[in-house]
């Protein structure tokens, strides 16, 4: 029975002695300790396929995309014949992969070969979730506008201690044919901007049907409509503008936008506006009174 006492007091008072070292030289005690953090990896639809919880450092991670131009853009039409762009506009590059490739590095995701020469290939490293659902409440929270076909670009800079800011672009009518604009005077790693949701459509009539003639009755007339609207990818400007950082474009579409991922290469990934706009449903209906300038993300 003593013997017993003894012991719990000599351990009692080798936990002191290990308590009061590790306060006064946590460099030491911890030295031999590995922390590990957790990457996420998504596909382009959004869909967790793996999560690896012994990551050296937290992340996340998508599938390039496998969309073509066409697909990316295609809200221009593809014939040509009648489209109107913009003084001085030109699309971004797409740089895609196949879908087969796209369907095999889920695959080898899914089953936990992340470290796959393939997956490491056909990757995109992404801003952590909690981050791009600040970028997406800053475009929301000032996409108000007295004039319902007056528009303007959302947007600014990411931090690398995770400050999200936030500035407003010029007024802007997709009637003009100018397209909408944002300079960000600000330098860092990470742009993002949005590009408004308007699809305006005009009725054009032709000569014949303009002409007057008080002495006929006019039953029909041909004419023709004209859809105006925003791009929602990003244009070559964006993809020349972003440097050697990574550009992020919000298409603010009401029917499935999309979150357009890219470098001076061109569009790398998307992901659906609705990855980010689902994380916290709550936080969006309160985003209407925001207006703070500056986020802090929360790393």
């Amino acid at each position: 029975m003593n013997l017993y006492l003894f012991s719990r007091l000599c351990i009692k008072f080798s936990c002191f002695v290990l308590l009061s070292f590790s306060i006064l030289h946590p460099a030491t005690i911890f030295a031999g300790i590995t922390w590990h953090d957790t990457a996420y990896y998504f596909n382009e639809r959004g869909q967790l396929l793996w999560y690896d919880v012994n990551a050296a450092q937290p992340a996340s991670y998508v599938i390039k995309t496998m969309k073509t131009s066409g697909e990316v853009f295609q809200d221009i039409p593809q014939d040509g014949t009648m489209v109107q762009l913009s003084a001085d506009y030109d699309t971004a590059v797409v740089a895609n992969i196949s879908r087969s490739t796209a369907r095999r590095v889920a695959w080898l995701i899914r089953h936990g070969k992340i470290n796959d020469p393939l997956v490491q290939e056909n990757i995109v490293p992404i801003l952590d979730k909690r981050i791009m659902r600040r970028m997406y409440d800053n475009i929301i929270s000032r996409c108000t506008s007295n004039d319902a076909h007056e528009y303007k670009e959302h947007g600014g800079v990411v931090f690398p201690d995770g400050t999200v800011t936030c500035i407003t672009g010029d007024l802007s009518n997709p009637q003009w044919l100018q397209g909408a604009t944002l300079y960000i005077k600000q330098k860092a790693l990470v742009y993002y901007h949005s590009h408004p949701d308007a699809c305006i459509e005009q009725r054009i009539t032709n000569n014949r049907a303009d002409a007057h003639n008080p002495n006929q009755v006019q039953f029909s007339q041909a004419s023709e409509v004209k859809t105006i609207s925003y791009v929602q990818g990003p244009s070559r400007q964006d993809q020349e503008s972003v440097g050697e950082g990574m550009g992020y474009v919000f298409g603010i579409k009401a029917s499935g936008g999309l979150i357009y991922i890219y470098d001076k290469a061109g569009v790398k990934a998307t992901l659906p506006v609705a990855f980010v706009k689902k994380m916290n449903k709550r936080a969006g209906k309160r985003i209407k009174n925001k207006t703070i300038d500056t986020y802090f993300a929360g790393l």
